[in-house]
This record gives C-alpha cells, structure tokens and sequence, in this order.
C-alpha cells in the first residue's frame, strides 16, 4: 500500500463523541432497537440520524418510513431535527454527517445525476428524503393511514413513540414492512425497526406499548452481538491503518456472517436517564432543570422514572378512548407544502371548526391564565374543545388576546361568549366575586375586533361538588341528551394530560378540586401538570351545561358511585 492510498484510507478515520448509550445501540445495531431515552440523551443525533444512513447504505434504492402520531410534527419537528442532526458539524474535521445536494436531497422530484435512481416511483417526492444510494425516506402518520396506503418499505423509524398509539403503528406501519430485494433482504436491518423516545407518562394518558418489547429482549444473545461486534470493529479499524490485514480479514470473514444473522433475531431495548449524557451537558443543566421542576417531574423527564396514573380523578368519568378525538386537520390544504417550506398552523386547517359560527371561550386568569376555546355542533349533540392557550407571569392580558388573535384571525365570525369563574376561591364559606380580569381580557380582545360578551355577570357561586357531580353527568353520558364533550389531544395536549392529573379531595365534607399541583409546579411548567387549564374548561362546561345537572344532584356532594341516575 503506497502512501496515498494510507492517506485516502486515513480521511475515513474521525474521533467523534458518543456518550455510553450511544457507543451502545450503535454497537448493538439490533434489527429491532427500541430505546426509552430521557430529554437531551442524544437520540436523534446519536440513534436516530446515524441509523438512516446505515440502512440508506444497507439497502439501497428501497424505502424506509419515518412516522409520528401526526403529519404535522413530522413535518414541523421531526424532520427539521434530523436534518439538523445530518448537518451539524461532527468530530476533530468537523464534518457533517451528510452534506445536502451531495449525500441527499430533500422534498424535490430532482434527483442529482450521481445519485441512484429509486426503486419505487415516489407519489409525493415533497415529503420525501432521498440519499445518494437511492434509498427514499418516506413520511408516515399513523393519523394519516392513506400516507403508508400501498407502500412497502424496509425500515421503520418511529419518533417519539410513546405519542402514537401502539395498536395504529402496528396494524398501519408494520403490514408495510415487506417485498424488499434479494441485497436488502440479506441485510440485518431488513424489516427492523428503530423507535426512539422519553418514558411514556402512563397518568397522562400517553401509550407505553413499546415497552413491551422490553420482555422480549435475549440480554445473552445481545451480550454475543456486543462481543463479536467489538471484535470485528478492532479488525476493521486496525485494517484501516494498515496493521495485520491478513489476519484481520480473516476475523471479518469468520465472523461478519454469523454477527448478521445475531442482529437479524436480536431486539435491543435500551432504558437511559439525561445523566449518560452528563459530560455534555455538564452540572449547570442538572442544577437548572432540578431548580425549574417539582421533585416528580425532574423523576420522570430527568430521570426516566415511569410513574402511574393518578387515582381519584376530579374528572373521574373521564375515558380519553372517548373523550379525545385525533383527526384534528384538514390534511387536504396541509400536503400541499413542501418539507422546504415553513408554515404555522392556524383556525384555517382545524377540521372541526366553524368559521361562521360563534366561538366559545372558557377562562382561568391567575399568575398562570389559561384559555380555551370550543364550539357546539348542535346535530351531532357535540362540544368540541378545538385550542387551548396560556400565557405566565410576565406576560399578561394582552399576550394573551394576542395569541388567540393570531391563531383565528381569518374568521369572519367575530362573536366570542366568555366563561369564568367569578368567585375567587369556589368554597361556600369564601363568596368574593372578582369580574376585573374577564372585563380587561374582554378590553383586549375588542382590540382586536372581537365583540366579547361576558356570560358569568351577575352568577351565583359554583362550588367545586356541583362542578364535579355535572362532570359527572357530561362524561358518563348515560342520558342521550346531555352534549357529548370531544377534546382535540393534538391541539388541546395540555388540556387533555391536566386532566388527568387533577385529583379529587375532601375538605370540611365537600369534594374539592385539589389544586396543590399549582403551588408546587414552577409556572412555565403548569400547561399540562395542574388544574389551571381543566378549571378553565369546568367554567365554560357548568355555564353552559348546568341545565343538564338533576335537581337531586345539586346538593349531593359524595362520589359518582353513590349516586343513582
């Protein structure tokens, strides 16, 4: 070997970091890798982008998909990560990990002269990623089923998993798994599937199906493959600087076939903490987070420690099988852009709203305000919550008349009915009344152009019991009718995890809503952790519904369970 091939060969050497999670599932390469990853562990930059290019290599000319719950994150979150992950500067050369235009393309039916041609005719080549070697990423939604409709691909990557539900990946995705070539069928990472994730949050109604494969992981044969793996990395790098090719080859020869066929039976599942990434991070943003969050959270997102669901739920009847709706979007309008393009999601691409229709607002105002916003459908005996908002300390009323401002000003339809709380602590022996944050909400809004009108002037006090017993009533829909109540868990999420985290308790007799979490939970994080946003949809829900409540209900103050209907 002359000294410009060593050269040539030593361009293909680069020290790059991984922390130890990392360095494993890279290792591993299971055909199947599933990995429950706290925030900031590296799994995009160090599972996920590294994982495309080996099967954009092993397999080339064919078609992955990489899904989300919606078309939206994906085009929105997903995609814009990876590309950032494919683009960042890696190493002591400081290279990326591909270069655009030389490595791939993106969202064009263009394909440059040195790359391979696709094996399948791309439908929607705007939505598509497409490596040199020919291989096609292809977006998938499991709430867009028509994405994957008659595609077969090789490999599935799944973002954040524990956001779509298991039983549509499994019965929309996998199926697609299938008719590869004889090369990629021979390939370890043929029908796999790389999953990454943070630890599903079970008490907020978020799906742990991938679990799951935690049970069927062979810790001995992933042991063998850590082995065998090492082995032949030693040789491959000891070949690349020229040490002991003969030999080293042979190692390969013996033992690549047999490390294949480990990966193609293995499933590796991998659990890790933000602390296997602590020397990148480095102590500042323990301390930060820790300061930022209540001990249970920083548990969960920190620590990756799974938590169960609350018992003794205000919302006790609540069933977000039937309670939360997911075909929030008219995809018609949303396909027509392009990855390269950026757009914002307003009232425009909501499949359930109606523009010509009042909306109807429910308000929680405090250091931490919260603002939802619903319509009725009087034919189909719905109520549908469509949006939340909520704006904290420092910001205040106007920010958020602006916000909502901002997400619906194409309507046409200017009316807004507004419902709070008037009484400024819902307990019988506390009667102070408070209209002022309503009033300048209400003078904000009218800024705008909307024309508000406040629905509690002049309300009696709502004790939390009456609250609860009407809740009660709404979501056990036993009586054909009482509305049924819908929450878009796309564009409501923080609504529909609060809900779940809002427990019942008992005080002087009287069922409560026990707002503990709001003292507890630091401001920037109560959206989904407390009871601000649910009281906001219990203000709207009894002024307009408390017709719906039974007479004999109305001074009943002990649990669903006793109550005969």
């Amino acid at each position: 070997m002359n000294e410009v091939d060593k050269s040539q060969l030593q361009q293909h050497i680069d020290n790059i970091y991984m922390n130890k999670m990392q360095i494993k599932v890279n290792l591993i390469d299971a055909k199947i890798s599933i990995n429950e990853i706290a925030r900031a562990g590296g799994k995009t930059h160090g599972i996920f982008a590294p994982r495309m290019i080996r099967v954009g290599y092993e397999m080339p000319q064919e078609r992955s998909f990489i899904c989300h719950a919606t078309y939206i994150s994906l085009m929105t979150n997903v995609i814009p990560t990876i590309l950032a992950a494919f683009n960042e500067p890696q190493g002591e050369s400081r290279k990326p990990l591909m270069k655009e235009g030389i490595h791939y393309v993106i969202g064009t039916k263009f394909i440059p002269k040195h790359f391979l041609r696709p094996r399948y005719e791309m439908e929607n080549p705007k939505h598509c990623i497409i490596m040199h070697t020919g291989h096609v990423f292809q977006l998938a939604a499991t709430d867009q089923p028509e994405s994957v409709a008659g595609a077969s691909g090789v490999h599935a990557f799944i973002e954040e998993m524990k956001h779509s539900k298991g039983s549509k990946f499994k019965s929309r995705i996998i199926p697609a798994l299938r008719n590869g070539l004889p090369l990629s069928r021979r390939s370890h990472l043929y029908q796999g599937i790389t999953g990454v994730s943070d630890v599903a949050r079970i008490d907020l109604g978020e799906d742990a199906w991938f679990e799951s494969y935690e049970k069927l992981m062979d810790e001995s044969l992933i042991n063998d493959i850590a082995n065998v793996a090492l082995r032949i990395n030693q040789a491959e790098y000891e070949i690349l600087r020229d040490k002991n090719i003969v030999k080293n080859r042979r190692v390969i020869h013996r033992w690549k076939p047999l490390l294949n066929v480990m990966r193609k039976n293995a499933i590796y599942f991998l659990r890790a903490s933000s602390f296997v990434n602590k020397d990148l991070l480095g102590y500042d943003y323990f301390k930060t987070q820790f300061d930022a969050l209540d001990i249970e959270e920083f548990l969960t997102s920190i620590g990756n420690i799974r938590r169960k669901k609350v018992t003794d739920m205000f919302f006790g009847r609540y069933d977000e099988t039937k309670h939360e709706f997911d075909d929030s979007y008219i995809y018609d309008s949303i396909l027509k852009f392009e990855l390269t393009e950026s757009f914002k999601i307003t009232c425009r691409y909501l499949k359930y709203h109606d523009q010509n229709k009042p909306l109807i607002l429910g308000y929680d105002p405090g250091f931490f305000s919260s603002l939802l916003v619903g319509q009725e459908k009087y034919k189909e005996n719905e109520f549908r919550f469509i949006k939340e908002f909520f704006v904290y300390n420092p910001q205040q009323h106007s920010d958020l008349a602006k916000l909502f401002t901002e997400f619906f000003k194409e309507r046409p339809n200017k009316h807004l009915d507004l419902y709070y709380d008037r009484a400024a602590n819902q307990k019988k022996y506390k009667k102070q009344f408070n209209d002022t944050d309503a009033r300048i909400l209400k003078s904000e809004l009218e800024k705008h152009g909307w024309i508000v009108k406040l629905k509690n002037l002049g309300q009696r006090t709502i004790y939390h019991y009456e609250h609860y017993n009407l809740l009660s009533v709404l979501l056990g829909e036993e009586f054909h009718n009482t509305p049924r109540i819908r929450i878009d868990n796309n564009e409501c999420k923080n609504l529909c995890s609060a809900i779940k985290l809002s427990p019942a308790k008992r005080a002087d007799g009287y069922i409560e809503l026990d707002k503990t979490s709001e003292l507890k939970v630091p401001l920037q994080n109560q959206a989904g952790l407390t009871t601000q946003l649910p009281s906001a949809a219990m203000y709207l829900l009894f002024g307009m519904y408390e017709k719906h409540l039974p007479e004999k209900m109305r001074k009943t103050y002990s649990m669903p369970d006793n109550i005969n209907f």
